[in-house]
């Protein structure tokens, strides 16, 4: 398992952290703009394909909101 904003996500072999965000049935996500930590590390959008999920990892996905 891993932790996806304080929820369980059964976790994979292989998956990455696009898998995450793409599988976490979090509809609001589907954003081009996202702030993601992996365990407290924040991670540039251009690594999302290429970094590795490990069993246990804890992923916090943020969406920026605007507003006045």
């Amino acid at each position: 398992m891993v932790k996806v904003n304080n929820k369980e996500m059964k976790w994979q072999d292989n998956m990455t952290l696009e898998d995450v965000i793409l599988f976490a049935e979090y509809h609001e996500y589907y954003h081009p703009i996202l702030v993601v930590t992996l365990n407290g590390i924040l991670i540039k959008s251009d690594a999302f394909k290429t970094t590795p999920i490990k069993r246990d990892d804890v992923i916090d996905i943020l969406q920026p909101l605007a507003g006045g």
